[in-house]
Formats: structure tokens, sequence, C-alpha cells
């Protein structure tokens, strides 16, 4: 009965020492955010006008004969117009003069790419007819390629920071035990998007520019990626 008593405790002992072996280890750990970040140029950009009926211009249809004059002015194609539905509106805070007059509107969206002079088309926009120009998207086709470049920039990132954090009290890091992605920032959706001014990343990377490949004078894209790690120290 005491061999049996001793063998039990002799395990009993040997699995609290394994167990107070591995919650040590466990607790030798770092935990570290990292983050990095890139701004890149589009090169295609969604732009949206409202073409409007007004006093000079009363005919929708004669409205949309010189805005396609303009537009291939411009050298846009025809399939890079996408016509919106048309609307009709009625403008209240004319009603004493207008009390029954209804002003046509239409909503075009064009689909611009570097070939564009973004500016020249932007002056030969300012015509009487047209009440409304925003850009709604802004694009880059090597999007992805920057998006996963970023990604592992925040994780290189937050190594190096656990790297210099623990030499300054004599310890080393370990392998990586744990991954977690905390905030993604894609502005590439130009029109609501938000302010990311404030943002400090821990990794700035460069765009190379070349002229002719980019629109100019169009917000640039912010890519941003930020990752919480665990690091085992050894």
């Amino acid at each position: 009965m005491k061999r049996i008593t001793l063998i039990i405790a002799f395990i009993y002992f040997a699995f609290n020492a394994n167990a107070i072996e591995i919650t040590t280890g466990l607790n030798r750990i770092i935990t570290v955010t990292g983050s990095a970040e890139i701004i890149i140029p589009p090169d295609e950009i969604e732009l949206e006008i409202t073409l409007t009926e007004n006093n000079s211009w009363k005919s929708l249809s004669k409205i949309e004969l010189a805005f396609m004059k303009l537009l291939f002015g411009n050298d846009i194609e025809k399939d890079r117009i996408v016509f919106n539905s048309t609307n009709s509106s009625f403008y209240w805070y004319y009603w004493w003069y207008h009390r029954n007059d209804s002003r046509k509107s239409k909503k075009i969206v064009l689909k611009l790419d570097a070939k564009t002079n973004f500016m020249k088309l932007v002056r030969d926009l300012d015509k009487e007819y047209v009440t409304s120009i925003r850009i709604t998207k802004t694009s880059n086709k090597d999007l992805q390629k920057y998006r996963r470049e970023v990604k592992i920039e925040a994780i290189k990132a937050a190594k190096d920071k656990a790297t210099y954090l623990l030499e300054a009290v004599d310890e080393e890091v370990g392998r990586l035990m744990q991954v977690d992605e905390l905030q993604v920032i894609d502005n590439n959706q130009y029109w609501g998007q938000q302010n990311t001014n404030m943002v400090r990343s821990n990794s700035i990377m460069s765009y190379s520019k070349t002229r002719g490949s980019y629109i100019e004078n169009v917000p640039e894209i912010k890519l941003r990626y930020e990752v919480k790690t665990i690091f085992e120290i050894k």
C-alpha cells in the first residue's frame, strides 16, 4: 500500500513540475503591434458628373450632344462612359418663379485612366449645364500587389520592434507565436473616406512615380495595415 502511495505521489509531483515549466514557458512572451503604410497614385478613377437643364439649356438631349462632343475632344471613348438613370427634380427654392417648372437631370460616370488630361477635362467641364462633379472611386492596377507588400512590411516592423525592446533588457526574440489583424485602411473609395492623417505607422513605404503612368492632380490612395503579434522570448 505504501509503495502504491509513493508511486502516486511521484506521478503527482512530476506532473505538477511539468505544469509549472510549461506555464513559465508560456509567460515568456512579448506582445507588440506592427504597422506599415504606402501611398500610391491612382491610374484609374471614376468621375461622376451631373447634367441638368437650365434656362439656357432647356433640352437634356441637346445637353447630352454637347457633352459627348466635349468628351470626344478630350479623347474619351464611348466605352469609358456609363449613363445612370434620368431623374426629374423640382427646385422648391424657385417655386415662385417656376411653379410648374421641372428640371431634368442625368448622372454620368466616366472611367478615366492616365491617358486623360484630368485638369484639362475639368476646365472643359466648366459649363452651365454641369451642376456637379465628384470623384467616386480611385484605383491602381497593382493594388493587390501593394496590399501584400504592406502586410509583409507590417509583420517585419512588429518583429523589429520586439527585437530592440528585448535587446534593451538583454533578452532575445524567439519564434512567432500568434498574429492578429488589427486595422486595415484602404481609401480608394474616395467619396466619404475616413480621415487617416492622424494615424502613424512604424514603417512608411515609398512609391516610385513614373510620369504618364498615373493620373495627376487626383487624391492618392493610402494603404495601411496593422497587426498584433506575440513572440516567444528565448
